[in-house]
């Protein structure tokens, strides 16, 4: 069974097809909602379609993803990487998170493992900062950076997990400026809107294909699709 095959068994799935100009290849929801382009390597994605997708997720509510399976080599599974801004993962490490397993992050300094709570989870056994520094052997300036956002290393992490579980391990999301309209210009919709709080998508053109997709995907983000022949028409 495909990834996408599995993820439709899950949740709801929409895939944009027949169209060659797309913002994002595919709408998925299960507990949250996602928009997801697919490309063979992420060095093939553009500055500006990274922006349109995260136009996209905000002004429907839903987090931008892309998946694939390589850049400059090829994508480690439960690690994630970062182009433009936007979460870059393998359709395998995609599955790992919705089933809730924990994942790592890369960046210029190697893998990374994300964490949260740090403080809490040591002053909650009044361990102090020193004290847990000479366990990790690291400066207590170090754990400082920890306790302040910092990612440690994946030797660290498992040390720290070690002493205080798995809780303090976070899967990271991509942080998104709500938008409340946003002009796309690409298929599914031209235009997106809120209106009492839910999403209205709009389509200005009446294609066959260009409908039907609209219509599946706003039925994966609960919106409400809308064909109109003119900006006027619209109750913005």
């Amino acid at each position: 069974m495909g990834w996408k095959e599995a993820l439709n068994k899950r949740g709801k799935l929409a895939e944009v097809k027949d169209e060659r100009s797309r913002a994002f290849d595919i709408a998925y929801a299960e507990d949250r909602a996602y928009l997801i382009k697919v490309v063979h390597n992420i060095e093939s994605l553009s500055k500006e379609q990274a922006e349109l997708l995260k136009k996209c997720a905000s002004v429907v509510g839903a987090e931008p993803i892309v998946i694939s399976e390589r850049g400059k080599d090829s994508l480690k599974e439960k690690v994630i990487y970062n182009r433009y801004g936007i979460n870059v993962i393998h359709h395998n490490t995609f599955v790992n998170i919705l089933n809730g397993q924990p994942v790592s992050v890369a960046d210029r300094g190697g893998i990374k493992v994300p964490i949260m709570n740090l403080k809490n989870a040591r002053e909650k056994i009044e361990m102090t900062r020193t004290t847990l520094s000479k366990l990790l052997g690291i400066s207590t300036e170090m754990v400082r950076k920890y306790e302040c956002g910092a990612d440690p290393s994946e030797n660290i992490a498992k040390r720290l997990i070690e002493i205080f579980g798995q809780k303090i391990r976070r899967c990271p999301h991509t942080e998104i400026i709500k938008l409340e309209k946003a002009f796309i210009g690409k298929a599914p919709f031209d235009l997106a809107y809120q209106k009492k709080n839910k999403p209205v998508l709009v389509s200005f053109s009446s294609h066959e294909k260009r409908v039907k997709n609209l219509e599946n995907v706003s039925d994966v983000l609960d919106a409400e699709a809308v064909i109109a022949r003119k900006l006027g028409d619209l109750d913005l």
